[in-house]
């Protein structure tokens, strides 16, 4: 399998299973919602309830304080024309400093009165029980409130009051709050899907809807508060089926990657045809450019056999002559960017006399310049040399002529300068033309990248010399910088002097 595929199998199957947890972690998530917004409902149901029958109590309470400043607890007979007549109210005591004056002991009591008397006489006896439930400061002794006793058989609610230094106490029917509570309980809760249970002691007082409570989730449940503390307000609930979430989020999920795959597999299918285009076409000229190669050289060495021929009067025809000895050298250079630029060609480490070598190549571009109106120098000083391959070299510091020869014409000169430094030896091929932007600068070396301007309109050029530079710079351990003078560029190649050092023992002749 190709390394290519291979990656790109790696990353797809990554970027899917990235997808896929994070569905996942949605789905769990979309689950914890549900749950959290049903127990949310729940506990708002439970909290209007809550208030609900706290209301309750509250106008029992007013209502009794009323009454308890309207009453004479002296009066025997109003005493008892009010239980008589209050439906909500089952009995009244009167006590003072834990005496009962009413019902008094000393007078005829029915049977209904002396059963009443043995239920409070406890209370007599030790009044603080009333309070003793609800001490909030010790210091302070409270002075009205609620007793709920479940000892006997039907529970005891007794509401009482300090009026003065006398304790009224009234017993509210227990039957009637199980009936008023649940009737008014409707219309506080509203509407719910849910179901709402109140319940005394496991006893059902009230259920809001039919239901099988075994089938269904407990989704809060809470207690009332003192003195109803039996009584219990439960929420029902469907239960949130998480396999249904997870199945059809599952699908949803599925049908998602499976389209991303898709479209993946689309993206790579068309970037490998295109990339498989492309070389075929790189391919192609490459090898149109190394047939083009052998009848050029041949050309260019028939013109230069042909120039030692001709006598020196015949300047005319040496003229043309050198006009096909320069074109070929021209086009020579420009086949061996593009075979450099498609092929990987071999290194051929050796010492190079760079001193010779630039005034080599100088004599080589002398008849090109010469024909703009252009002069090069060479700055250099003897026996200049290095380990390194002549032939990337000549084409790096070809490269840089060819483009001062066509873009810096107007200088009327270039020079090339070998300069020697401790670890390494920079040569620099200067232009006195217009020059660039800075911003420029950074962009030259990409693949087939022209600067925009008036100076390169007209001019012929593929763009790649440069980017082709710096590869070759690059293999051979070396950097090139660009650098703005006043007026024109600077190109500075800068090579190590034993290169061998950074070949890690590679054989001379190998691919880089």
């Amino acid at each position: 399998m190709p390394r290519s595929q291979t990656i790109f199998i790696v990353i797809t199957l990554a970027i899917l299973a990235l997808m896929a947890y994070l569905g996942f972690r949605t789905l769990e998530h979309e689950v914890l919602l549900r749950h959290y917004q049903a127990q949310t409902l729940a506990q708002s149901r439970t909290s209007q309830a809550e208030a609900y029958i706290a209301g309750a109590l509250r106008q029992k309470a007013t209502r009794l304080d009323a009454i308890s400043e309207y009453v004479q607890v002296n009066d025997a007979a109003a005493l008892r024309e009010l239980v008589s007549k209050d439906g909500d109210i089952d009995n009244v005591f009167v006590l003072r400093k834990n005496r009962l004056l009413y019902p008094d002991e000393n007078q005829p009591l029915n049977q209904d009165e002396q059963a009443w008397v043995r239920l409070i006489t406890p209370l007599a006896h030790d009044p603080s029980l009333l309070y003793s439930h609800n001490i909030q400061d010790e210091r302070a002794t409270p002075r009205v409130g609620w007793f709920v006793t479940h000892e006997t058989q039907d529970p005891l609610l007794l509401y009482w009051r300090y009026q003065g230094d006398v304790i009224i106490g009234f017993r509210v029917s227990y039957i009637n709050l199980m009936m008023e509570i649940p009737n008014g309980l409707h219309d506080a809760i509203g509407v719910t899907g849910d179901t709402v249970v109140l319940t005394e002691n496991g006893r059902l007082l009230y259920q809001n809807q039919e239901a099988d409570l075994s089938a269904l989730t407990l989704l809060d449940a809470k207690p009332l508060p003192y003195p109803l503390s039996t009584w219990q307000f439960s929420v029902y609930g469907k239960r949130i089926s998480a396999l249904d979430i997870y199945l059809w989020g599952g699908l949803l999920i599925a049908v998602l990657l499976a389209a991303v795959a898709l479209i993946i597999w689309r993206i790579y299918r068309e970037y490998t045809r295109s990339a498989q285009l492309a070389r075929q076409q790189v391919n192609f000229v490459s090898q149109v450019s190394h047939e083009l190669k052998t009848p050029l050289t041949n050309i260019t060495l028939y013109a230069e056999l042909l120039r030692e021929a001709l006598d020196d009067d015949q300047a005319s025809e040496r003229r043309y002559v050198d006009v096909i000895t320069s074109e070929g050298q021209r086009l020579s250079r420009l086949i061996q960017n593009i075979l450099t630029f498609t092929r990987a060609p071999k290194l051929h480490w050796q010492t190079v006399d760079v001193s010779a070598l630039m005034t080599q190549i100088a004599h080589i571009f002398t008849p090109s310049l010469n024909a703009r109106g252009m002069t090069i120098e060479v700055h250099s000083g003897q026996g200049v040399t290095l380990y390194t391959d002549l032939d990337r070299l000549t084409q790096i510091i070809s490269n840089f002529l060819n483009n001062a020869e066509k873009y810096a014409a107007q200088g009327k000169r270039v020079e090339v300068t070998v300069e020697e430094r401790s670890s390494c030896v920079d040569i620099h091929v200067r232009d006195y033309g217009a020059g660039m932007a800075e911003k420029e600068l950074k962009l030259i070396f990409r693949p087939f990248y022209r600067v925009k301007s008036a100076i390169t309109e007209g001019v012929a050029g593929t763009g790649i010399g440069l980017t082709i530079a710096r590869q070759l710079a690059h293999s051979l351990h070396g950097e090139i910088t660009v650098t703005r003078e006043n007026p024109g560029m600077r190109f500075t190649l800068s090579l190590p002097r034993r290169a061998e050092e950074h070949q890690g023992g590679q054989d001379e002749n190998t691919d880089r």
